[in-house]
């Protein structure tokens, strides 16, 4: 295995800890909805909690990796992860629960775009797409572990263990950044940057990009989020709830970096999006329009895949690597802000009509607004070249290299 795809691996391994603990307020929101009365918008607002702090913090992140190194920031922000979740495991009030997930989010915040920047120092300009779709796809093997495991855990226990148990996983990521990654050779040295880094256009660019890469990943974060309610809502049991739902994240961790190698041997990425976004928004209304939900979530599944590793990896395809950190916290700033909020708004509005089916007629809008702004990004990079066509060996990780 090349150094690469070393870091690679401890950095996408690592970031499983984030989809983890992401997902312990859906997969104990109807135990937390019994024990403390909350309602709809308060569970958004939890979902959304850790996610906000990216409002704030994303660009400082990228500007603090910037100054004091990508490996440094990455581990303080898995040791804030763990101090959030260990905060969570204890609270006795929903005040304290909130305090836990805005320390854990801070930390997320810190880790996810520092290591975004690690992954593009190390595969810009070569398999970008394929090394991003593995990167991301941490994102919903977290949330889908979290939905088989944390839900279980609360029921046969309690809430806080489940909290504490995201809080043990994040430790492992500590560790596994702290032991085992190396910085790549060509990334930009550390020292002060500004704005004038980024190349003329490059914010609108990364405009376009940030909204698409926002409206995708809120449309899975309400189905992930909300679906285990909607279905306890509908009468079934919470373990069963849960169950149902983690077929769209399973089905999700292999179909994006199957699309990463699909892309990286024949190349159109923004077609294969495309297409996969349209038959997500198809599976979407067919859930509504009553069709088994298991299927529907399964195909989902399989269909969103195709964009993630498209809609990620953009940044890197125009970003010079002098204006990656501040470039990527741009990104993520516009990111966090959309995730933080629009899943409240989504549960405030389902609140106040009482109406649980809001929920996925949001996200299926959420889905078709993905694709106009996956098409605005195409036509903001009208020079930029297609991913070339790779050979296996050498793409493959494990591959021997060149």
């Amino acid at each position: 295995m090349t150094e690469r795809w070393r870091a690679l691996w401890v950095l996408s391994a690592a970031r499983v800890a984030m989809g983890f603990q992401f997902q312990a307020i859906g997969a104990t929101a109807p135990l937390l909805r019994e024990q403390w009365g909350l309602g709809l918008a308060e569970i958004g607002w939890l979902v959304g909690l850790f996610l906000l702090p990216g409002a704030l913090l994303a660009l400082p992140g990228g500007l603090l990796s910037a100054r004091f190194g990508d490996r440094r920031i990455a581990i303080a922000g898995t040791a804030l992860m763990v101090a959030g979740a260990a905060l969570c495991a204890f609270a006795g009030d929903l005040e304290t629960l909130k305090a836990g997930r805005l320390l854990g989010g801070i930390g997320g915040v810190l880790f996810n775009v520092t290591a975004s920047k690690m992954v593009a120092d190390w595969f810009a300009g070569r398999e970008i797409e394929l090394a991003m779709a593995i990167f991301v796809n941490t994102w919903p093997i977290g949330i889908g572990l979290g939905l088989l495991v944390l839900g279980p855990v609360a029921v046969a226990a309690s809430p806080s263990m489940a909290f504490a148990l995201t809080g043990a996983l994040a430790l492992v990521s500590l560790l596994l950044v702290f032991g085992l990654y190396r910085p790549a050779p060509g990334a930009a040295a550390n020292g002060a940057l500004t704005l004038s880094a980024l190349a003329r256009g490059d914010g609108l660019r990364l405009f376009l990009s940030a909204a698409a890469w926002t409206t995708y990943n809120v449309a899975f974060v309400l189905m992930v989020g909300f679906l285990p309610t909607f279905f306890a809502l509908r009468g079934l049991p919470v373990s069963e709830a849960s169950a149902i739902t983690s077929t769209l994240s399973v089905t999700l961790a292999f179909s994006i970096p199957a699309a990463g190698l699909l892309i990286a041997r024949f190349g159109r990425p923004w077609f294969i999006a495309v297409a996969g976004l349209a038959g997500w928004a198809v599976c979407l209304i067919a859930l509504q329009l009553g069709a088994p939900p298991m299927a529907c979530l399964g195909a989902a599944g399989v269909l969103a895949g195709s964009a993630a590793g498209v809609l990620v990896a953009a940044p890197a395809r125009f970003l010079s690597p002098a204006a990656r950190a501040i470039g990527l916290g741009l990104f993520y700033t516009m990111f966090y802000i959309g995730m933080g909020v629009l899943p409240r708004l989504v549960g405030m509005l389902a609140d106040a009509l009482g109406a649980p089916d809001v929920v996925l007629l949001a996200t299926i809008g959420l889905v078709l607004a993905t694709i106009a702004l996956l098409a605005g990004t195409r036509w903001a990079m009208p020079a930029m070249p297609a991913p070339p066509v790779a050979p296996v060996p050498d793409s493959a990780p494990g591959g021997s290299g060149r």
